[in-house]
């Protein structure tokens, strides 16, 4: 019987790669990427690999990755190519594991804590170093049948997978809500806000400037009103004064400004909330804000210890 090698352990790495290239695929066909965590050192690093396109080229090199470890191609220079990738597998895991993301985006849409990727990665690292490969630094022997094998295989799974890909139509609004087409014509958006949670707050770009860079650090109870809104009296009555208070107008085009001035000594922020495109909002929407992410909506707010 033989001893446990790479011989082996290719096999391994090669399933993981396939299944991370196929749950990123589906992801890349059917929804949008999230946005990175901001503010973090790594924040412009991991926003160069969370680019559409440059993840599409990742899919269809991990299919061709596990397809040339699947043949025992080139076995000695696949064991080097396999410990490099996953040690730079094991510091993006690391990165985001340090940032703050809830997922480490290696199996799409599936949610992975990106320290156990880290974890898995590196003890795959490991592996790697017991069961090491001697290179030959010679000109490594092609075998002509093998690399058409591979080539042909390849094209069959990565150019259907490459059109699958490319065949998502991007929605503008899908962080916001369901988008509809409304009784007028217009362009709607139902906001759904229990899909914000745990994600940066979806409407920051529409706070006017001065605002968003007050609400965008430390933690806020925002209240998003209409002008003249009874029920908001009432809900920040309820708020009392335990975190800081911001009230978020939507801004109707209407020069008003009764109600910033009613709320003045209860608020620690007022602000314009810019309607574009046409939104369906329960009035008042109440949401708790931590650095720029959202942590509760609704009553979900009051029940937080």
């Amino acid at each position: 019987m033989h001893r446990f090698g790479f011989a082996q352990l290719r096999f391994i790495i090669a399933a993981v790669l396939l299944l991370a290239a196929g749950l990123k695929a589906y992801q890349l066909a059917t929804a949008p990427l999230l946005p990175v965590v901001q503010g973090s050192l790594f924040t412009p690093f991991l926003e160069l690999l969370n680019n559409r396109h440059f993840q599409m080229l990742v899919v269809v090199g991990e299919i061709l990755f596990a397809l040339v470890l699947i043949s025992g191609l080139w076995r000695s220079w696949m064991w080097l190519l396999s410990l490099l990738a996953f040690t730079a597998f094991t510091l993006v895991s690391v990165m985001k594991g340090i940032s703050g993301e809830a997922s480490c985006g290696c199996f799409g849409t599936v949610t992975v804590n990106p320290w156990i990727t880290a974890t898995f990665d590196a003890a795959i690292v490991g592996l790697l170093l017991v069961f090491r490969e001697r290179i030959d630094w010679s000109s490594p022997v092609l075998d002509r049948k093998k690399v058409l094998a591979v080539v042909g295989v390849w094209l069959v799974l990565a150019v259907p997978t490459l059109f699958f890909m490319l065949s998502f139509k991007e929605q503008p609004h899908a962080t916001l809500g369901t988008e509809f087409i409304g009784a007028d014509g217009r362009v709607t958006i139902m906001l759904e806000p229990h899909m914000w949670v745990g994600k940066r707050f979806p409407l920051w770009d529409n706070v006017d400037e001065q605002s968003r860079l007050l609400l965008e650090k430390g933690e806020w109870n925002i209240v998003i009103s209409r002008k003249q809104c009874e029920e908001c009296k009432r809900l920040i009555a309820r708020l009392g004064k335990a975190v800081p208070l911001a009230l978020l107008e939507l801004d109707d085009g209407s020069m008003d400004s009764t109600t910033h001035s009613e709320f003045q000594s209860m608020v620690s922020v007022t602000g314009r909330l810019e309607i574009e495109p046409h939104w369906v909002i329960l009035n008042p929407l109440l949401i708790k804000c931590r650095d720029g992410l959202c942590v509760s909506v609704g009553e979900d707010v009051f029940q937080e210890k």
